[in-house]
């Protein structure tokens, strides 16, 4: 078919199947009732255009070799179906929408600029498996979309504003979500691997299953029916300054991202925010995530190997059953964590404050550094220290009875007013420590190290060996 020219004509109930209209030019054209099924309709004008109960539904607008993309910029679009379509680089800039349908719709590279597509809960924008790679949506107005299924792939979304969006079994492998909106969202195995979400807020995430959302048979769930494990990867991404207060990130994957060339990309948490998170058995190996703000958050069972944690926030979280193998918690705030069963073998925490925190049986602080750290009214009982360096460290008024600091170095600490009842310092270094006005019945000095220079003004050391 010849290229048409329907500039700024009212169209009404025109059928277009299957025709070809490629360079076909509807400029401000009014499209009411019309069907597009399956047309051709590549480096068509369809700018400023107004359309209405539009049937667009595997429609190509995508270039050939002959013609290059369609253009849609600036049209407004209500009850519009791109299902199935092919708009692969199509120029979608500022458009507005209501009831519209990009489900499986191809839209690799298109652009979506400050696009409106916005809706609400009880009408969603579908873009169900369409495929948004490359795509850009900076900008765009995402309210209550259903991203189920969608391929998000190094697309654009700086600025975009997610809330109340569904994302499940999404791959965001890549994007840039800097400057996004994020709140009440539901966010369900999504894959946000090597993704840049630096700075990016998120809030009211995961509290219900949205109305209508059918998880995967098998899914685990709570007593709400809400996921027990949201099967979510941030592997490789910059989360720096990122916060997610609140959240529920049950399992998360923050390892760093390895490609197939074997090229490691750790992933940043520098100064993010998870405070009051739920972030209990998720994986926090080798991360980079100084400063990072946990206070109060649940990290129990997570994995903490080698994790760079200086400087962090932890008051009153959770590490309960926590892998923290020579994570660096130099300077970090423990202040009244809970630390039960905890692994910290070989772990940096010197200058760390672990004041209040309670770590008793099964936790292992195995040749530990804890230099300089603080443990006042710390509550540590059974908890093995065996060759923890203390040097200089504050444990005045803890609760170390039956603990286990055989060969720990306890050169200068101020141990006033321990409880060390059936504690064991076998081969201990104790030179100046000050034992003073502490209870030490039956507890265990033989062979340790300096005696003659430890401070034992006032203590209860009834039926301890070696003293």
């Amino acid at each position: 078919m010849a290229v048409q020219n329907f500039n700024e004509q009212n169209l009404v109930g025109n059928v277009f199947d299957g025709q070809n209209l490629n360079g076909s030019t509807f400029f401000k054209a009014s499209l009411n009732d019309i069907s597009f099924v399956g047309t051709k309709l590549r480096e068509t004008d369809f700018r400023e255009s107004n359309w209405l109960n539009v049937d667009a539904s595997n429609a190509i607008f995508a270039p050939n070799s002959n013609f290059g993309p369609s253009d849609l910029s600036l049209a407004t679009l209500e009850n519009v179906d791109f299902s199935g379509a092919n708009l692969k680089q199509t120029n979608l800039f500022k458009i507005s929408t209501s009831g519209i349908n990009f489900s499986n719709a191809n839209l690799t590279d298109a652009d979506l600029r400050e696009a409106n597509l916005s809706g609400e809960q009880s009408e969603r924008p579908n873009f169900q498996g369409a495929n948004l790679t490359r795509a850009d949506l900076s900008l765009a107005n995402l309210k209550a979309a259903d991203f189920s299924g969608v391929t998000l792939t190094d697309a654009q979304l700086n600025g975009a504003t997610l809330e109340a969006v569904i994302l499940q079994d999404v791959n965001a492998k890549g994007a840039d979500f800097r400057g996004t909106n994020f709140t009440d969202i539901f966010v369900f195995d999504v894959n946000f691997n090597l993704a840049n979400l630096e700075g990016v807020s998120i809030s009211d995430v995961n509290t219900f299953v949205p109305e209508g959302l059918v998880l995967p048979a098998g899914t685990p769930v709570d007593e709400n029916g809400i996921p027990t494990d949201f099967n979510l990867r941030f592997r490789g991404a910059d989360l720096s300054n990122f916060i997610a207060d609140d959240t529920n990130f049950t399992a998360a994957d923050f390892r760093s991202f390895v490609d197939a060339n074997g090229v490691e990309t750790a992933t940043q948490l520098d100064g993010a925010s998870f405070a009051g998170a739920n972030l209990s058995e998720s994986n926090f190996k080798d991360v980079f995530a100084e400063n990072i703000f946990l206070e109060g958050a649940n990290l129990s069972g997570a994995d903490l190997r080698g994790a760079d944690l200086s400087g962090s926030q932890l008051k009153g979280a959770d590490l309960t059953g926590a892998d923290l193998t020579g994570a660096e918690l130099d300077g970090a705030d423990l202040t009244g964590a809970i630390l039960d069963g905890a692994q910290f073998d070989n772990a940096i925490l010197t200058g760390a404050i672990l004041k209040e925190s309670s770590g008793d049986i099964l936790t292992d602080f195995q040749g530990a550094d804890l230099s300089g750290a603080s443990l006042e009214v710390a509550s540590f009982i059974g908890t093995n220290f065996t060759g923890a360096d203390f040097f200089t460290a504050g444990t005045p008024t803890a609760n170390l009875d039956k603990a286990d600091l055989s060969n720990a170095i306890l050169t200068g600490v101020d141990a006033q007013s321990i409880s060390f009842v059936d504690g064991i310092a076998i081969g201990a270094t104790v030179t100046n420590a000050d034992f003073s006005n502490s209870t030490l019945i039956k507890s265990n000095f033989t062979n340790a190290v300096d005696l003659n220079t430890a401070i034992f003004a006032g203590a209860d050391t009834t039926d301890a060996i070696g003293i």
